[in-house]
Formats: C-alpha cells, structure tokens, sequence
C-alpha cells in the first residue's frame, strides 16, 4: 500500500530532524516524503510526544479588524451556505507596482467556538486547486475536527476566481501518449502552441505565477486578515506553498501541516520517476484488492491486469465512442490514473472497465479524465491544466532542453508497463522565459528545519480528513494544542480503511 505521510512544522517547537531509515528523503535538515514512491511495512503507532508540546497565547474570541496592507479593508459579503467572500488586491509584480494590479478570490468559513485560535489556511494543491472551493466544500469538516478556526480559502494568482490565466480554450482529445520510439515532433508542435496560446491570451501574468508569487500574496492576505501568525494546511502541491512560506515568512507561521509533500529535490519540470512508480503501484494495489475479491467487477473479464490491457489494446487501434465524443488513449490512461488518487473511486473504475468491454463505450472513462483536466459541464476548462503547467515551470528555473527531457522521460517511460507512454510524452515547458527560482534548499531548509514525518499505511495521495482515520487525533492535537507527534510516528489504518 501507498505510505500516506505529513509534515507537521511549527515555528513555535522544537522538532527532531535527523536522517531515519522510513520513507523519508533527508533534504539538508527537513525530511520530505513522496506518498507514492514507498511501500508499507508493517508500523507499529508510537504514542504521541507530548512532553515537547508548545502552547499558542491566549485566543482571542474575535477576529481582528482586516486590512489588505495598502490601507485598503477586505470588504467580505455574505456568499451562501453561511460563508464570506471578499477580494483581495495584490500587484502582479512583487516589488514593481508600476506593472498593475491582479485580484485574489478568497473566502472564510468563521468559527462559532467561544475561543477563536485564529484563521487556518487551506490549499487543496494541483497546481490550479482551488483554496475557495475547497472551504465550501470542506470547511464544515474542518470545523467539526478542529473548531476555533476561521477556515480560510483563496484561490492562487491565475486560478478560479482571481486573475485567471487562459491558455488553449479547448483541451478536448489533447492528452499525448509516446510509444517507444515514436516521433516527438507532434508533442513538440503542442507545446508551441501551448506556449504562444498563454502568451497571446494572458499576457505577463503568464509569466508571473510562480510559488514565489503565491507565496507574496498570502502573506499579504495574512496582513488583509489582521492576522500575525497563520495555521497552514496544505494538501500535495499545497504543501510547496506552505513550504516557501515558511521559507520567505518564517516567523508568521504558527503551524504548518504538509500533506502528501513534494519533494524540494524533484527536478519540478521534468517527469518524476517517484510520480510513475507511485501511478504503477497504486494499480498494483488496485489490482490485487479487486483479484482477491470475488464481487470485482473485472473477475468476469479475467481480473484487472487482463481488463487493462484489453482496453489499452482496443485503444491503441483507435478511438472509442463516448457520448457525443471520443475517447482517447492518453484520457483512457488519464482517467485510470484520476481513479487510483483514492479507494473511494475504485468502484468507478471497475465500472469504466466494464462499460468499455461490454458495450464498446467510453463515457465513463472520459468522465474520470475530465475530472483530472478541469473541464466543466458546459465543455469549457477551468484553467487548471494552464495554471499546473505555467507553474510547474516558473518553479523550475534548470528546465532541461527538449533532448534531454524526452530522453529522461523516455528513460522513466521503460520502466512502467501501465502508464509509460504518458510518461514518454511528457514535453516539459517549451521555451517559458525564465522566472524566479523558488525559495528551496537551504532557506527552506532553514525555516521548515523543526518538522516531524508522520504517516499511516492508508491507500491515497493524502492523509488528514482524506484517505486515512488513524492520522486525524494526532493532526488535530497539533493543529488545536501545539501538541507535536515524535518524529516518525506511524499508525496502520486497519479494518477502518473504507469503514
């Protein structure tokens, strides 16, 4: 099974930071994980260290006056199912007024607890998540598991409801696949296009939406808030921001939980083996849960490696139906990977490989595959897809030339039997200017130093309140109390895991 972990990181404790033997990746003196590179072990659960707990001051039982740091306050308004909405202003240049303004959609969830503890920042990650959606979604659960929160969203600079970057309108039947030795002109030619689409319909904020930024603008927002400390939660790429947070504002965090990490050390443009590995066990897992379950949906069709490589083939030798579209080969892969973040979609999936071998049809694995590209009901995109690119590479200022990336991913590819022609189509960020380095290394090391890995032996991409029971006291006495967990702590999900 896939090893869930987090960063718990706290400015205010002292946490114990050297190398260990579990899954974590010792980077200078922070332990950062890849939830899908390892393979559990047997774990047995460490109780909880509360000797080196920390105390927060007294809360306060009102929220403080907001400011958006130019003087300005937050104007929030009621926007439903109890929630408030407001608009935060930032320059879209840090450090540059003179090249304008963008707008920053955020919303809060404020807590009824007699004694407020402060406002909680959420990013579900992507890049292109959406921190507004989020908090109407979740922010209820949130409350009920560690109430005293103002549950607190905002979309990042380029997505949702801020100051959207648009690339190609239209990403219907674009996911590329490579097969060995296959020709990379047509990859090349779509990542021009690409290119010259976010350029010519976003003008400079293409260029301008990198982590660094993101992180400038929630401290900004933490400023608009009153606030001089936040509480952090942020789940997969979420937790690169939370890291460079951490990173330029070490001292405005009060605690900082990091879900699902990246590692710091990836090659963030470049095709990530640990990313590849972690789509092939995840299948794994799949398969062996459904082959060892006689109401499998797939034990009909042979089990599960026997029904993916008879749609793989299927689609090799062309397009499926799927509604009033096709289905592709790169959405069929897409979508089996969307279905593999979670048990909780195993069923979808077991469905989506049944449709296709019994009727021929490929609608639901064109559902799934939306799902991952952020395309709306009305056949529109939300942009995601553009944001997770831009990016990715305004992170990575080493973005290797197109030989050297198709020869890494081609590398990468050989190695995973599922998912390998995806891979070998990874195209990198096709000439992107340069933009700042992101804050890693040595200052993230620095300011994120006093950082404890837990983890659970859950299925999914992420633990707390997502894929694993056994984390939420734990994060929940670190979030609330202070309280911190030994470094390396562990639980194992058990029975409970879809219970």
């Amino acid at each position: 099974m896939w090893r869930l972990a987090a960063l718990l990181a706290a400015t205010l404790v002292a946490g114990a930071c050297g190398s260990s033997d579990g899954p974590a990746r010792v980077v200078d003196s922070v332990q950062v994980v890849s939830t899908t590179s390892t393979t559990a072990s047997s774990t047995t659960t460490n109780p909880p260290a509360t000797s080196s707990s920390t105390t927060t001051d007294p809360p306060t039982t009102t929220a403080p006056p907001a400011s958006n740091g130019r003087g300005e306050a937050l104007k929030w308004r009621p926007c439903g199912d109890g929630l408030e909405c407001a608009t935060l202003t930032v320059p879209m240049v840090h450090g540059d007024p003179s090249k304008g303004d963008i707008r920053i959609a955020v919303n809060r969830y404020q807590t009824s607890a007699r004694d407020r503890i402060g406002v909680l920042l959420v990013n579900p990650g992507g890049p292109g998540g959406s921190g507004v959606d989020t908090v109407v979604d979740f922010a209820w659960l949130i409350d009920v598991v560690v109430p005293g929160f103002d549950v607190v969203g905002f979309d990042p600079r380029g997505v949702g409801g801020s100051t959207r970057v648009v690339c190609l309108e239209d990403l219907d039947d674009t996911v590329p696949v490579l097969e060995k030795g296959g020709d990379t002109a047509e990859v090349l030619a779509f990542e021009r296009e690409m290119l010259a689409a976010c350029l010519a319909n976003s003008g400079d904020l293409a260029l301008h939406v990198g982590t660094n930024n993101v992180a400038r603008d929630m401290d900004l927002l933490r400023e608009a808030l009153g606030e001089e400390q936040i509480t952090f939660l942020g789940y997969s790429y979420g937790s690169r921001i939370g890291a460079v947070y951490a990173a330029l504002f070490p001292d405005r965090v009060r605690a900082m939980v990091l879900d699902g990490p990246v590692d710091p050390e990836e090659h963030i443009s470049d095709v990530s083996p640990v990313q590849g590995e972690g789509f092939e066990l995840a299948w794994g897992n799949f398969a062996a849960a459904c082959d060892a379950n006689p109401s499998c949906l797939l034990a009909a069709h042979g089990g599960a490696e026997t029904a993916f490589f008879a749609v793989d083939d299927l689609l090799r030798e062309g397009d499926l139906p799927a509604g009033d579209r096709i289905l592709t080969r790169g959405e069929f892969l897409l979508g089996v990977a969307m279905a593999l973040y979670s048990p909780y979609t195993w069923v979808e999936l077991e469905g989506a490989f049944v449709e296709v071998l019994d009727s021929g049809d490929g609608t639901a694995f064109q559902g799934l595959a939306d799902l991952m590209m952020g395309r709306n009901e009305d056949g529109t995109y939300d942009g995601s897809q553009d944001v997770n690119w831009l990016v990715n590479c305004a992170d990575d200022p080493e973005r290797p030339d197109p030989e050297t990336q198709f020869a890494a991913a081609d590398a990468v590819a050989d190695t995973l039997p599922h998912f390998g022609d995806v891979f070998r189509a990874f195209h990198g960020c096709g000439g992107l200017p340069p933009a700042t380095p992101m804050a890693w290394a040595r200052a993230l090391a620095d300011s994120i130093g006093d950082a404890v890995l837990i983890t659970s032996d859950g299925e999914g991409h992420t633990a707390f309140l997502s894929n694993s029971f056994c984390v939420t006291d734990v994060v929940a006495a670190y979030l609330l109390d202070l309280v911190v967990p030994e470094d390396g702590w562990s639980c194992s999900e058990g029975e409970q895991q879809l219970g």
